[in-house]
Formats: C-alpha cells, structure tokens, sequence
C-alpha cells in the first residue's frame, strides 16, 4: 500500500513542476546563525544541556556545537553550578523537584543572547500492563494485522489540561557470558539491562489514531519521533483513561511456551512546549506532500527566545516490567 502512496505523491509532483516555473535564489535570504539549545529538567539533580551554532539556510555546512559558553541555569531563582562537558554538552548540578520554575540563558560565540522558562510536572502514575493477542483491521495496509497488544491505565488531573506522550521498551538482559539474551535461563547471572524503544501501531487507541486510509492515501503517516507519542487529555480530562499499545508479535521459546520479550510502559507528563515542538516536528517528517513541495510546512514552534529549540520541564512513570505468554 505504501507503494501506491509513493507513486501517488510522485506524480502530483511531476505535475507540479510542469505546470509552474518559478526562479528563486536561495543565496538572497537573509538569515543569520542563532544559538540552538536543547534542555528538559525533570525532578533530580542534574539536568543536560545542549547548545549549537545553526545554519542560516544561504549557507553551506552543518550544524556545529558549541564549547566556551557562558550559561546561567537557576531553580526558583537559586543559580545551579553549570559543568561543561565538551561537544557543546553541559550539564546544571542543582536539586529540583515537580513544582519548581526553571529559567535558563545562554550566550556565546558572539551570537544573540538566549533564554526560556519552563515547569516541572508531577509523574502521573500507571497501572500495571496486561497483554493480550489481537487482530486488527489496519488503515495502513488495508487488511488485518496481529499485534500483542499491552494495555496501562492512569488518571488525568481534573483541574488542567495536559499533555503526554508514551513509549513502549523492550528489556535485553546482559549475562554474565558476556552475550546477551532477552530471556536468561534460571544459571545465568545478570550483570546488566538494556531497553529498546518499540514502534506502536496506534490502530487500537482513539487518542493515538490520528488518520485513516484517506489520509494515507493523501501522503500522510502517524509516524511518531523517535517512537515518542504524544497526545493531550482532549476527551478524558479528569477521568481514568486506558492505553491500548499495539506491537509486533516477537516470539521465542521458553522451556514448552512461546514467549514474548520483557516490555515496560514509560508515560510522560509534558509541558505544552514540550508537546508543540515535537507534534510540530512529527507534522513534518508525516507528510509527503509537504516533502514534496506539494502543501505549506509547519514551522517549528520552540520556547527559546532570541534562538531556536526547546527547554521544556516534563516527569516520567513506568510501569511495572511484563512478559506474555502466548497461546499455542
């Protein structure tokens, strides 16, 4: 099916193209570089920075990170040590828990000065996961699909509206043979674990599912960044709402059952800023239309004044760790 989607935005292309003709120099805007910084605090005691040097886009070359910077992070207006690490990666040294107003400003490389203000949130916490096999119908394809399908439940605050986002990991365990294995027999000793984040076929879920085949069909996917899928309360404010996870069905055998690996469920309560600027990142990489030049891009919306990026508070829970049988 996703062929047929290709082709379809190719030919709107090519009939773009031969029904307009349109001279532009790229060389003529007028951009200058701005500092980008990245930070997320959340309830602890350190918090990660990350500054870089954009690229104006009359220029050639990459994106570079910067060192030397001058950098002042405060919790609720007590100043945090700043430690710089290399590679245009600092990091604040200062103990911060949910409630607390975070304002950070950077400056450096003889570029505009920056700054942002952010939140930190409480966790929201989950339930425990429960697993079953399914078959759904999938818009995408166009026929039915099995999943194993992980179901969590939380309670949204009643008197806010909130953001979220939610991700699938799937645990490796590292044994004292120095391979690893996602299932160790009952003589392996553990020494470490690893998780990897799932891709989730939303088909289950009403605040995931964002499209149906027509929108596929117009070059649209519901593709999140980084697996990192973010929804609000819109529908549920203040009730218990229950997650419905979708993932490919990965089997291996355990004594006389199939089994599945060891997943988690990760929900994470978010800023608004922090949800508008990945949504908006996720507009971008969904559409192939706006790709092909064939519909307007969102632009990027950040909190940092006088640059580009993000810094947004957020706080996370997990759920306990799961492994499902399957039926023979």
């Amino acid at each position: 099916m996703k062929q047929i989607h290709t082709l379809f935005i190719i030919v709107l292309s090519v009939l773009a193209l031969t029904s307009c003709h349109d001279d532009f120099d790229i060389s003529s805007v007028k951009s200058e570089p701005k500092l980008i910084l990245y930070c997320m605090p959340t309830a602890g005691d350190t918090t990660a920075i990350r500054l870089l040097r954009s690229l104006p886009v009359n220029r050639q070359g990459q994106v570079v990170p910067i060192d030397g910077a001058h950098i002042s992070y405060s919790v609720n207006g007590r100043p945090a040590t700043i430690i710089a690490e290399g590679g245009g990666h600092y990091k604040a040294v200062a103990k911060q828990s949910a409630g607390d107003r975070i304002s950070i400003e950077a400056e450096a490389d003889g570029l505009p000065a920056v700054s942002a203000q952010t939140t930190i949130l409480d966790a929201v916490p989950l339930s425990d996961v429960a697993t079953k096999e399914v078959t759904v119908y999938s818009d995408y394809w166009e026929d039915s699909e099995n999943y194993l399908q992980l179901t969590a439940s939380f309670t949204d605050p009643s008197n806010t509206k909130d953001y979220y986002a939610v991700q699938v990991k799937s645990l490796l365990f590292w044994t004292n043979y120095g391979g690893n294995c996602d299932l160790p027999g009952p003589d392996d000793i553990i020494v470490d674990t690893t998780a990897t984040v799932c891709t989730v076929y939303t088909e289950s879920d009403p605040v995931l599912r964002k499209l149906n085949s027509i929108d596929y069909d117009f070059g649209y996917d519901n593709n999140a960044y980084e697996n990192f899928y973010v929804f609000t309360d819109d529908g549920f404010n203040g009730k218990t709402y229950t997650l419905h996870l979708n993932l490919n069905r990965n089997v291996a055998p355990a004594g006389w059952h199939y089994v599945s690996p060891y997943y988690y469920v990760e929900l994470y309560h978010i800023t608004p800023e922090f949800y508008h600027f990945v949504n908006t990142i996720g507009s971008i990489d969904n559409s192939d239309l706006a790709k092909a030049g064939l519909s307007n891009i969102t632009p990027n919306v950040g909190n940092v004044r006088g640059g580009i990026g993000m810094a947004a508070g957020y706080a996370s829970a997990k759920s306990k760790v799961v492994q499902h049988v399957y039926e023979e």
